[in-house]
């Protein structure tokens, strides 16, 4: 073992780590994705985005965010191209006006429905890599998920 090598370094770096390892496979994921929705000019984030804004209509920006995990100021960050292309609108909340409301316009919602089908088959392409692995994607799936449930529950 290298002298400035520990136990706890070698099996950081020897791949195991989950966390590590999970991040390496999002950023995959999100190329994959990405490339799929590319056509569309959407990002998978993106897509997510206007996803909950239709599912909710006209949620407030914090909705958003927190349903995604992200920070306000990031979130707000993302929406400025879907607004500047006519995609999302974004206006005062009646009741208080710090607030801003977001609403899918036509075109957004077109985009949105057309992306949906080249995310669906994206979609599939993992559960068919996965199976040919021998990986049961919806138990990968399930655990991902508690785990994200387990920590809102915790906090």
């Amino acid at each position: 073992m290298n002298s400035a090598q520990t136990p706890a370094l070698a099996d950081l770096l020897s791949g195991s780590c989950y966390c590590l390892a999970t991040r390496r496979a999002s950023r995959r994921m999100i190329r994959l994705y990405d490339a799929a929705l590319e056509r569309h000019g959407l990002t998978i984030s993106q897509l997510a985005t206007l996803a909950w804004v239709r599912f909710l209509r006209k949620p407030t920006v914090q909705k958003i965010a927190d349903l995604m995990e992200m920070d306000q100021s990031a979130l707000s960050r993302g929406l400025m191209p879907l607004e500047r292309e006519g995609l999302v609108t974004s206006a005062p909340d009646e009741k208080d006006r710090r607030k801003k409301v977001l609403s899918l316009t036509e075109e957004g919602d077109t985009r949105l429905v057309a992306a949906a089908e080249d995310w669906k088959r994206a979609q599939e392409d993992v559960e068919r890599q996965q199976q040919k692995l021998g990986a049961d994607i919806s138990a990968l799936m399930a655990g991902i998920n508690e785990l994200a449930v387990a920590e809102t529950e915790e906090g």
